[in-house]
């Protein structure tokens, strides 16, 4: 019997997946329902085993680089059609599991499913480096998978129980020699995220090593320890607050300041972490206004403000009046914050008109000026290329047209793009053009891969042609 090559028994699987999804589903009765329903999940199990084993081979052999994408990262989450960063998890993920086989082969005979596999592998990777307290704890995580069947968020919520289970002393844990490890491994892991909540505030995430905590400890609590004014400094009245509000006079005993909890007795009425958070936006002003940062091409830190041009006749910034306004890492502020921002940064009005594209930001020149780029951060916000969100400053002005080709350094043919994206639109099958009605870039993606493209190109690896029987 001649065996199918990979790529054929994935054609053949596609086929038979369609022929499933397109199933008269009105015919199919309850109890089929289930049994379809664990079935196609255990299907997805081993596919979804059969693509980490295919991205860890595009890896090592870095095969998409001929195809001119810049990394097997953005290929992976192209054509999975998934949300940015997907492809880079599988490419994690893969990396992971090639540490711990007894994961690897569980996920590809069906005992463990993809996110079981990541749940474990992701907490197993921050321990120590001692392989045998490795392979111990997710040899015990594997069991509470299989046997006790605790999915994804449980087995992340045993993880600390199992190494105590396993470590009871904190032998592994705790000597001088492993705390090394310990910090080098947390140092490797290191992140930070800054994410908008949509309501006017921002989440902070992140994680790192006792050495960059104490860094952190060292500049922030000096700035976070409480402060006091003298009673009523605040504005508000120090009396009894359980007295009366109106005086014999009617005049109101009691005056509320604007902090919420203030005794007005020159306490600090901020909590810990309230204080720590200001410090936090108190040494970033500091190192700010201390004109150390690196330049945004060439023009030091700025709020742009946008207004339509009509508001701009009216004189609304003079005026004091401002509509709510964008930061140029993307976060919306209110007129007031904007006002805030404005009283010790540059000043850039930027005329929009009837539909929101820039009119004027200052004279056009040859290359790419602060002018210019300040229209680029206004209108793209951040790097443009479909699904990423990289800050400004990590950016590179692009021409959609390059400049070698006779394209314009202006407007309508640059777009802000993360390095990354600058040499993947440079050497791949992404386009991108600016539309000439709404100023913005638009981008076409390289053809997802159809199942009848697919079959078209197919052969069994022995030559024969797709459709011949499989006979020795």
């Amino acid at each position: 019997m001649i065996s199918p090559g990979a790529l054929d028994t994935a054609t053949a699987v596609v086929q038979r997946a369609q022929e499933l999804a397109q199933t008269r589903w009105d015919e199919v009765d309850g109890p089929e329902a289930v049994a379809v329903a664990e079935t196609v999940a255990a299907a997805k199990g081993l596919l979804d085993a059969a693509m980490l084993r295919t991205a860890e081979r595009i890896t090592d052999t870095n095969a998409v680089a001929e195809l001119g994408w810049a990394s097997v990262k953005d290929f992976l989450t192209h054509v999975l059609g998934g949300h940015h960063g997907t492809g880079g998890g599988l490419v994690r993920a893969a990396a992971q599991l090639r540490e711990l086989p007894q994961l690897q082969a569980a996920l590809e005979d069906g005992r463990l499913t993809l996110p079981q596999a990541r749940a474990i592998a992701g907490q197993v990777h921050t321990l120590p480096r001692v392989h045998e307290f490795r392979t111990a704890v997710a040899d015990r995580m594997l069991e509470l998978a299989t046997h006790d069947a605790l999915n994804a968020s449980a087995l992340q919520g045993s993880f600390a129980e199992v190494v105590r289970e396993l470590d009871p002393d904190a032998a592994i844990l705790d000597t001088e020699k492993q705390r090394s490890k310990d910090e080098r491994g947390a140092h490797h892991q290191r992140h930070l995220t800054i994410t908008d909540d949509g309501r006017g505030g921002v989440w902070f995430k992140g994680y790192g090593s006792s050495e960059d905590g104490e860094h952190l400890k060292a500049t922030l609590l000096p700035l976070s320890a409480p402060v006091t004014t003298e009673p009523g400094a605040c504005g508000g009245h120090a009396s009894d607050p359980h007295g009366p509000l109106f005086d014999a006079d009617g005049n109101r005993t009691q005056v509320p300041c604007p902090t919420p909890g203030c005794a007005h007795d020159g306490s600090d009425p901020r909590d810990a972490g309230a204080r720590l958070w200001d410090a936090l936006v108190d040494a970033c002003v500091r190192l700010r206004n201390a004109d150390e940062l690196p330049r945004d091409h060439g023009s030091a830190v700025k709020v742009v403000v946008t207004t339509d041009h009509d508001s701009l006749r009216q004189q609304v910034i003079d005026a004091g009046l401002a509509r709510e306004g964008r930061t140029d890492t993307g976060t919306r502020l209110s007129a007031t914050a904007v006002r805030r921002l404005a009283c010790d940064a540059h000043i850039l009005p930027a005329v929009l008109g009837t539909d929101g594209q820039v009119l004027d930001v200052g004279r056009a020149h040859r290359l790419v000026t602060p002018a210019i780029w300040a229209a680029l951060v206004l209108r793209d916000r951040h790097c443009a290329f479909p699904g990423c969100t990289r800050l400004p400053l990590a950016c590179d002005a692009h021409h959609v047209v390059h400049w070698a080709d006779g394209g314009a350094t202006s407007l309508d043919n640059l777009i802000l793009l993360c390095r990354h994206h600058h040499t993947l639109t440079h050497h791949s099958p992404w386009q991108v053009h600016i539309d000439p009605h709404t100023r913005q870039p638009v981008w076409t993606g390289p053809p997802r891969l159809t199942l009848t493209a697919l079959e078209g190109r197919m052969t069994y690896h022995d030559g024969r042609p797709r459709g011949a029987p499989l006979v020795a």
